[in-house]
């Protein structure tokens, strides 16, 4: 006969905490988000996904460029064994 209190309480209680777990993320969330439409915060946000945007590309420039010179590289070495003469930087 006790098991069935005890398992009425352990389900209120898990009941009330995930019910005031989930207000928190709820409550914390409504703030980022009013907080990121503010005009600072939406200047925030271009800032960061303007720099971000940046970041890439200098990357994929300098991913293009590595292979760029590994592939001169390759074709320069597939002229030389036929007594081509290196003229290149």
């Amino acid at each position: 006969m006790i098991r069935r209190p005890l398992w009425l309480g352990a389900g209120v209680a898990l009941g009330v905490g995930g019910t005031l777990w989930a207000e928190q993320r709820v409550r914390r969330r409504v703030r980022q988000l009013s907080a990121a439409l503010t005009p600072a915060g939406a200047a925030d946000g271009v800032r960061r996904s303007a720099l971000a945007a940046g970041e890439r590309l200098r990357s994929a420039a300098d991913e293009a460029r590595l292979e760029r010179r590994r592939r001169e590289a390759e074709l320069w070495a597939g002229l030389e064994p036929r007594g081509a003469v290196r003229q290149h930087r």
